[in-house]
Order: structure tokens, then C-alpha cells, then sequence
């Protein structure tokens, strides 16, 4: 009789050890990776996997800006919210391990209870007593077919796509405060471009007024120097709403109040450049480097492991349950070795009819599962997709800045010339007025494309998965076929 609660726990841990999971093991999908990119062979790319991936804005060579970066992963109220979304996933995931272990509750009663003399024939005198109750009852379910297993295997996998969304709450963050410190830059270049050219609008004008006060100009070359002053003058107003909307931003990304950097940024700053030659590696890394390709995998995984939790529901449940309880009507023999009562055994419950809401419980599950993996499959494309474009245009950004410098050289000599031929009589004021548009407009194209090179460089940064940096352990390579794998 000892001997029978230690042969039911025996067959119980037996019974759990022996059974494989329910359900389809996962396999990691490979997929098929172009060896190179199409636009590897331009002369600002390599193939070289960048190693300081993990700080890639510190190649724009700008303290200020790293340090905004910094400050932005301390304090960004988005970045704190995907944090605790990861503490949140972890909790559930804990919820789910602990349905491994057994139920351990202690119980416990007191009660007083009076027998009726009318309601028990021949009591005689009514009866009186008291009853206490003290023990410990468990319960637990024999994960026999692996359900439990099963959940916590995709809690598992939840949690390793939660953490994966911050990374990616990281990066994406990164190059916002990249691109907004960019385009506050080049919203003070355009303002001072403006500003210069302003001045010297207001020359031509003086020079025009001065001529026509003197019988040497008429008086149309004034109204126009007037015309296009004021039409400079207008660009102003919009580029310094542009200047302070871009600094209110930045402090908003920081996790600060809107004007707190308004003394900080003041000043204006040159426009960061990047550096000649970028690192790409090759299109295989981009599926270790992502985190929302890393984060799309293992959403896959865990619908594929819930298919097993819901598989579980079509098998009977085993279970072990027992109590250990001390009962007495006096508390000073509570405790008594025969106040002791023990009792253990196993039970089972299956489901025999439930009209197909377990069986269709497994089809939505399939059907879940095959919408993650088309979800991992889009997330792959789009990647290579987001990163080929992203070279394309930034090689070509290159090129467009460097015709645009030409085109202003070009354009400052023009005007230099207009002024001096108008100023010796050999050329009317519409060249002077046309070559200073064109001036402002070659310079002012000139600093928006600059900018524009740094914003695609940070684009394709941000495409390459810059931002994070993946464990040693968690780093597929490719094979010489191109296919990525662990």
C-alpha cells in the first residue's frame, strides 16, 4: 500500500518523458539570395560585411549627432515602449512554463456547526462541535502529448520576435534622428544660401536705383531688382518654420520637451557627408542583420508550434492530483497521526464531441501558420527590395551632386559676368536679373541634393539593418549557392 503513490508518480514523469511533441517540428525556411548586389560593382559600395554595423552613423563623422543618437536610445518614449512589450512577452512566456510544474495549494477551514434535536430522531440533547481542516492539495496535467511543451515553445518564439521588434524600434529610430538632424542642417544651409543671396539682390538693387537716379537706367530695371528681392525675401519665412520644426522634432525623438534644444542647435552646422565608400556585404547578410526578417522568422515559428497546442485539444487529458489533509474537531489533536488523511490518484478527460470546434481550432492554426511564412517570405523581399533601391539612388544622388556643383560654379561665374558687363553698358538688367535666380537656385539645388546624399546613405544604412548588432551565435552565413542558413 506504501509502495502505490510512488509507482503512480513513477508511470506519471514516465509517461511525459516518452511521448514526442505533438504537432510539426519547425524548420528555419532557406531562402535563395542573389550572390552579390546588382549595384555592388558601383565605386561607392563593397562587398565587405560591415563590422561596425552596430554604429553606423559615427561614418558621418559628426560628435553632436552621435551624441543626440545617444540620447534619443536613453530617453525615446517609443524605445521604452517596445522595452516593456518585451518584459510583457517574457511574463507570458513565464505564464506558459509554469503550466509544466504542478499546482500546490494549501487549504485550510474552520467551522462550528449545532445538530437540530427536531431534524436527528432520538438525539436527546442538541449536539455541538467544531471542525478544523489544514492541508495541501495538487493538481497536475501530464503533458503527455507535448501541448505544453508545444506553448511553451512558441512563448519562446514570441518573445524572440518581441525582442526582435525593439531592435528594430532601435534602428528605425537611429535614422529618424539622422534624417531630421539632416534635414536641420540643410534647412540652415538653404536658410543661409537665401540670406547670401538677399544681399546681394539688395546691391543690384542700390546699383539699379543708384543708375536711375542718375538718368542711366530706367526705371523698370528698378521695379524688377524690387520684384525679385522680394521674391527671395519670401523664401525666408519658410525656411526658418522649416529650422525650428525640425529642432522641435529632434527634441520630441530625444524623449524631451519640444524647445529643449532650442539653445543646443542654435548655430548653424555643416551638413554631415558620408563616407566615400560603403560596405554592403552581400544580400545573404541582410537576413541576419534585419531584425524585421529576424522578427517575421520567428513569428513563423510560433504558429507553428501553437499548431501543436491546438492538436493537443483533439487527445484526452491526463492528469495527477492528490491532497494530504489534517482533520479534527479539537485543534489540540489536529496535528495527530490520525487526524492525517492522504489521498492521490490519476484522471483522465477527453473531449468527445464538441461539433468540430477543436479540429477547426487546427485548420485556422494551419492557415496561421502559412500566412506567418508568407509574411517571412514578403519581409525577405522587401529587404533586398528596400536595399537595392537604396544603392541605386544613392549612386545616383552622387553623380546628380556632382553635375549640380558644376552647374553653380557655373552659375556664380555667370552672374559675376552679368553684373560687370551691365555695370560697363554691354548688357541689359534681365541677364543681371536671370543669371541671380539661377545663382540662388543652382546653389540652393546644390545643398538639397548634399543633404540628399547623406539621407540616402542613411536610408540604406537603415535597409541593411544597421543599428543592432545580432549575437555571434544567432549570425547565418551563406553558402556558395547564396542560400542563407544557421
Amino acid at each position: 500500500m506504501r509502495r502505490r503513490p510512488a509507482h503512480v508518480i513513477a508511470l506519471a514523469v514516465l509517461a511525459v518523458c516518452s511521448c514526442k511533441a505533438i504537432g510539426p517540428d519547425y524548420e528555419k525556411p532557406v531562402t535563395q539570395a542573389d550572390p552579390q548586389w546588382s549595384a555592388g560593382d558601383e565605386p561607392a559600395f563593397n562587398a565587405a560585411d560591415p563590422e561596425s554595423v552596430e554604429t553606423w552613423w559615427e561614418g558621418l563623422e559628426d560628435p553632436l549627432l552621435d551624441g543626440l543618437i545617444e540620447r534619443a536610445f536613453a530617453s525615446n518614449l517609443d524605445l521604452a515602449t517596445a522595452f516593456q512589450r518585451v518584459r510583457q512577452a517574457a511574463a507570458i512566456r513565464g505564464i506558459s512554463a509554469g503550466e509544466r510544474f504542478p499546482d500546490l495549494d494549501g487549504t485550510g477551514s474552520y467551522t462550528w456547526e449545532r445538530l437540530s434535536q427536531n431534524g436527528v430522531p432520538g438525539l436527546g440533547n442538541s449536539v455541538e462541535f467544531d471542525t478544523l481542516a489544514l492541508g495541501l492539495e495538487f493538481g497536475w496535467e501530464l503533458d503527455v502529448w507535448g501541448r505544453v511543451r508545444r506553448l511553451v515553445e512558441a512563448a519562446d518564439a514570441d518573445l524572440a520576435a518581441t525582442s526582435e521588434d525593439l531592435h528594430d524600434v532601435r534602428l528605425i529610430l537611429a535614422a529618424e534622428v539622422a534624417s531630421e538632424y539632416v534635414a536641420l542642417r540643410t534647412a540652415q544651409q538653404r536658410l543661409g544660401v537665401a540670406i547670401r543671396n538677399i544681399e546681394i539682390q539688395r546691391q543690384s538693387l542700390s546699383l539699379t536705383t543708384t543708375r536711375f537716379e542718375n538718368g542711366a537706367a530706367p526705371q523698370l530695371d528698378v521695379a524688377q531688382a524690387q520684384t525679385n528681392l522680394a521674391n527671395t525675401e519670401a523664401e525666408l519665412p519658410t525656411l526658418q518654420a522649416d529650422v525650428r520644426d525640425r529642432t522641435l522634432r529632434l527634441a520630441v525623438l530625444l524623449g524631451d520637451k519640444p524647445t529643449a534644444l532650442m539653445d543646443e542647435l542654435r548655430e548653424p552646422g555643416v551638413i554631415p557627408s558620408p563616407p566615400i565608400t560603403i560596405s554592403v556585404g552581400i544580400p545573404a547578410d541582410v537576413l541576419r542583420r534585419r531584425p524585421d526578417v529576424r522578427a517575421a522568422e520567428r513569428t513563423l515559428a510560433a504558429e507553428v508550434a501553437r499548431i501543436g497546442v491546438e492538436l493537443g485539444e483533439l487527445y484526452p487529458r491526463f492528469s495527477l492530483a492528490g491532497s494530504l489533509q489534517f482533520n479534527s474537531t479539537r485543534f489540540r489533536s489536529l496535528f495527530d497521526a490520525d487526524s492525517l488523511g492522504i489521498s492521490i490518484g490519476p484522471a483522465f478527460s477527453w473531449n468527445l464531441f464538441d461539433g468540430g470546434r477543436a479540429r477547426n481550432g487546427v485548420r485556422a492554426q494551419e492557415a496561421a501558420a502559412d500566412i506567418a511564412a508568407i509574411g517571412y517570405r514578403s519581409a525577405v523581399l522587401k529587404a533586398f527590395e528596400e536595399v537595392e533601391g537604396a544603392m541605386f539612388r544613392h549612386a545616383r544622388q552622387i553623380e546628380r551632386t556632382e553635375a549640380l556643383r558644376r552647374a553653380s560654379l557655373a552659375a556664380k561665374q555667370s552672374a559675376d559676368l552679368s553684373r560687370q558687363l551691365y555695370l560697363e553698358g554691354r548688357s541689359d538688367f534681365q541677364n543681371v536679373l536671370d543669371s541671380e535666380r539661377e545663382l540662388f537656385a543652382a546653389e540652393d539645388s546644390l545643398i538639397t541634393s548634399r543633404a540628399e546624399v547623406t539621407t540616402t546613405y542613411i536610408t540604406l544604412q537603415r535597409s541593411l539593418g544597421g543599428g543592432w548588432s545580432p549575437p555571434e551565435s544567432a549570425k547565418p552565413r551563406a553558402n556558395a549557392d547564396g542560400d542563407a542558413s544557421e
